[in-house]
């Protein structure tokens, strides 16, 4: 869907293309291979490291291969207890960030799967290790096969709010706000910020959408998002598109109208409304059922 948002919007090798909600990388990915540049940024420590992790370990397959063995020697499928943090000392002293950055994500990967589903850690870790090999491996012989030229990616911390970008700099934009309000993205991700060091209370104050109970939540929400799609009309250029791939939430038994909100909001502030897209969502544990893919273009 991210690759044929990218055509349709008509973006080219060597524009740029901003996803202020990364999230796990879709974009970024995406765009890296149709050699579309990227930025994007994300307020959650825990999504920048998987989109740093899924755009920058190309770059260093052979050392995180070489690094393997060492790694994986310092697990016993035996005594190994997660909660010593031998092997998270080890990961953290690995000199190169982006190998660094790969065998943390698969360390968190494992703590997770411990803590969600009750899979013993060592074997998660080692399993979950070598999934992320093979698709790194996969993505760069594809690269070499295809002889691609990648698009530059660039992935920040940072507020969507208050973007660090310059108005009128950006040749679109692609992007799924967060269902905080159908999802508490904090709780969910607990397991993995308490690992990165992250007080949980703090963090949250951040995080759009989290904050409040029963309506005032929705208020909070809702004037967190005029900011950010604010952000969006200012650093686009004008006459470029910025899709927007939103749903209705449902919260304390309603359903939020979001997507009336984000259209009415965003023709207030100059957008002008191109294409209103259904799209259905499979699954049958995901909290929203359809989402609408929403196209703007600032005029």
């Amino acid at each position: 869907m991210i690759r044929a948002l990218l055509n349709i919007i008509g973006l080219k090798e060597n524009d740029s293309v901003l996803d202020p909600f990364v999230g796990s990388g879709t974009t970024a990915v995406e765009a890296m291979l149709l050699g579309i540049n990227c930025i994007g940024i994300d307020v959650s420590p825990l999504c920048v490291l998987q989109s740093r992790v899924k755009t920058e370990s190309l770059e260093v397959i052979k050392e995180i291969e070489n690094m393997k063995e060492f790694v994986v020697r310092k697990i016993s499928y035996k005594f190994f207890d997660p909660e010593d943090k031998s092997l998270l000392d080890i990961i953290e002293s690995i000199h190169n960030d982006k190998v660094r950055n790969f065998y943390k994500l698969a360390y968190l990967v494992a703590v997770s799967d411990k803590a969600r589903r009750g899979r013993k850690f060592e074997q998660s870790f080692v399993k979950n290790l070598d999934l992320m090999i093979k698709s790194v491996k996969s993505f760069v012989d594809v690269t070499k096969e295809l002889n691609l030229r990648l698009g530059k990616v660039e992935i920040k911390k940072g507020d969507s709010r208050n973007l660090p970008l310059e108005d009128n700099s950006i040749d679109g934009i692609i992007t799924s706000p967060p269902y905080s309000i159908a999802l508490d993205y904090v709780s969910n991700d607990s397991h993995a910020l308490k690992v990165l060091g992250c007080n949980l209370s703090e963090i949250r104050e951040y995080f759009i959408g989290v904050r409040g109970r029963g309506s005032e939540r929705i208020d909070l929400y809702n004037e967190d998002m005029k900011k950010s799609y604010k952000e969006m009309y200012r650093v686009l250029k004008p006459g470029k598109f910025a899709v927007i791939v939103i749903g209705n939430a449902t919260y304390m038994g309603e359903e939020i109208k979001t997507v009336e909100f984000t259209i009415d909001y965003c023709q207030k502030i100059g957008f002008k409304l191109v294409s209103n897209i259904d799209k259905i969502i499979f699954g049958l544990y995901n909290v929203m059922q359809k989402e609408n893919i929403l196209i703007f273009q600032k005029v």
